[in-house]
């Protein structure tokens, strides 16, 4: 699942990869880099960097990028077992302004046939307010695209 919340000055995204017991081994293969069935910090954000690259978030049309904010690994034999749920969290920097916007975010991260999600949150703070006007997802989950106003209040 793929979840974008809209927030004062961000764009933030938290990812949850949670592979199940047929898929584990497509997850955990590039995850666990030297194979030694423990996942380290440094695997994990670079696993997570990777899968960050292989999606696009436009904002207004112009491409903006994520940061990597942190990482949940769960321990290597639950992932392995497909009872657990590997977590990205990132956020984009986003300018805020009043008035009519759009959002498109896309996913290409695929380590196997997946069912992918998508969704969007709002989180008003800091004298904002937001409205989703219109939204569109793709037949396969991986494109959202959203349109929405920004109001001071």
């Amino acid at each position: 699942m793929r979840s974008l919340t809209l927030a004062p000055g961000a764009l933030q995204l938290e990812l949850d990869i949670a592979p199940g017991n047929q898929m584990a081994d497509t997850v955990l293969k590039p995850l666990d880099a030297n194979a030694d069935g423990k996942i380290t910090d440094a695997e994990a954000w670079a696993y997570a960097g990777r899968v960050l690259k292989q999606s696009t978030l436009k904002l207004g049309g112009a491409a903006v990028a994520w940061t990597l904010d942190r990482v949940q690994v769960p321990p290597y034999a639950d992932l392995k077992t497909g009872n657990a749920i590997l977590k990205i969290h990132a956020a984009a920097k986003r300018p805020e302004s009043a008035g009519a916007q759009t959002l498109r975010y896309h996913n290409r991260y695929q380590p196997a046939r997946s069912q992918c999600i998508a969704n969007v949150f709002l989180q008003p703070a800091a004298g904002w307010q937001y409205q989703v006007t219109g939204q569109s997802h793709s037949d396969n989950g991986r494109q959202l695209s959203v349109k929405y106003t920004a109001e001071r209040s």
